[in-house]
């Protein structure tokens, strides 16, 4: 197959060749209408869905923290005296693969 490519810089982003007009461009009978951005009146409304959610990830940005617990951890990994439960873990995996099943 042979494919011609437009040679030159006469190829635009918008799809159209130097000179020629964008895709669905009104032609020049149509009338076009032309807003100013930012018009006073305009509103937006939230779902209470959209609250509840905005409401959640604001607190999920203030998760609790234990330092004195996240500090012991560390420090029992530092040492080597943190033992890892396979089985427990295994299970916690499973139960949190579980719930988006």
């Amino acid at each position: 197959m042979d494919i011609k490519l437009p040679i030159g810089n006469n190829l635009r982003t918008d799809g159209t060749v130097a000179g020629g007009k964008p895709r669905n461009a009104p032609s020049s009978t149509e009338p076009t209408e032309t807003r100013p951005k930012g018009v006073a009146g305009e509103s937006v409304t939230l779902t209470e869905t959209a609250k509840t959610l905005s409401a959640a990830r604001g607190d999920a940005q203030e998760a609790p923290v234990n330092n004195t617990r996240v500090a012991d951890i560390k420090a029992a990994l530092a040492e080597g005296r943190y033992e890892i439960d396979n089985q427990r873990l295994a299970q916690r995996m499973l139960a949190f693969e579980g719930a988006f099943a």
